[in-house]
């Protein structure tokens, strides 16, 4: 645990102080999209549209933020899940890595069905992982560069693709199903007027 604090520690405030803003853009989103879309449907495309964002945001801030350390480069695939195996702080240090692209490999097939094929998604969080690793080696921030961080990036973004297409997932990109859950409609407020009473036979 006080290795994840040490490591991740920093998103905390981040997310705290980013939350009032997603909120806030997500009501923007949400009034701006009712004017074309059903009010159920832009709630939740702006509710995924903030999420991916907030997501990516974060992400972005934990890769640039500089850590203590001379770093290092590790090129050699393997070496540093070698190196986990004996390790229980480099192994929670794996997991981070798997996990971290992990959301929005479940969230962008979500928002997007171009982003629904497996290879697709995995290519492009491959060729994300590799610049953050070169972003992170030219800028020298401290962290290791490592061909195993690309790897495990995009493991963890199929593995998230992959959940959507299960059975649950695929409900999941059931559009009317998505939206009757996280926005069930709202129950009208008219009052019904009576109709005219017909005349008594006489």
């Amino acid at each position: 645990m006080e290795f994840l604090l040490r490591s991740f520690g920093v998103l905390i405030p981040i997310g705290v102080m980013a939350l009032p803003f997603a909120v806030l853009v997500w009501r923007l989103l949400t009034r701006r999209r009712t004017r074309t879309k059903p009010p159920r449907e832009a709630a939740a495309t702006a509710a995924l549209d903030v999420s991916i964002g907030l997501l990516a945001g974060l992400v972005l801030a934990l890769v640039a933020m500089p850590v203590p350390g001379s770093g290092a480069l590790h090129l050699a695939p393997g070496t540093d899940l070698e190196i986990a195996l004996a390790d229980s702080e480099s192994f929670w240090q794996v997991a981070a890595n798997v996990l971290m692209l992990l959301p929005l490999g479940v969230l962008l097939p979500l928002r997007w069905r171009w982003w629904r094929p497996v290879g697709r998604l995995a290519g492009a969080a491959l060729l994300a992982s590799i610049a953050i690793e070169l972003a992170q080696y030219l800028f020298a921030a401290g962290r290791v560069t490592s061909t195993d961080d690309v790897l495990l990036n995009t493991v963890g973004a199929a593995a998230g693709v992959t959940l959507t297409r299960s059975r649950a997932g695929l409900r999941l990109l059931d559009l009317d199903w998505l939206l009757a859950r996280i926005a069930p409609p709202q129950r009208s407020t008219r009052m019904s007027i009576p109709g005219p009473i017909g005349r008594s036979a006489k």
